[in-house]
């Protein structure tokens, strides 16, 4: 991995960390509610690719390009 690709990632992943973190904070530390953005969009909008986000939330891919998928509707 290059050096631009590393530092790539670590944006990525320092930007994922951040949109938890302030969604949490704006939440109040609330549980998410049924209009509350799932956590995997908030991690695929911070960068983080799909195979990414299934070892971090503990799913497997299929699961996680499930629900990015219906997101978008």
């Amino acid at each position: 991995m290059s050096d631009t690709e590393t530092l790539k990632s670590i944006d990525n992943k320092l930007s994922a960390v951040i949109a938890l973190l302030s969604d949490y904070r704006e939440r109040g530390g609330r549980s998410m509610d049924n209009d509350a953005v799932k956590t995997e969009v908030l991690l695929r909008e911070a960068g983080l690719s799909p195979a990414e986000i299934a070892k971090l939330v503990n799913k497997n891919l299929a699961a996680v390009q499930k629900t990015l998928q219906r997101a978008k509707k």
